[in-house]
């Protein structure tokens, strides 16, 4: 009987082993997304900003309204 105990806590912690394992494995993969995802995101913001910059100013001036105005 108390082989049985034994052999059924190595059995658990032999699962637990592993799944600790496949977590490790997610959370490498999950950080080398979001690294990918925060490199993406730094070249569009500075396309966003390039593209900001070359946009027309924000202060409309009169003759940019329609003449119904």
């Amino acid at each position: 009987m108390e082989k049985d105990k034994i052999l059924a806590v190595e059995e658990k912690i032999a699962h637990l082993e592993l799944a600790n394992f496949q977590l490790e494995d997610e959370v490498y993969r999950q950080k080398l997304e979001i690294d990918a995802l925060t490199t993406s995101l730094k070249s569009l913001k500075i396309i966003v900003e390039h593209l900001d910059s070359r946009l027309p100013s924000e202060n409309p001036s009169t003759s940019d309204f329609p003449p119904h105005y």
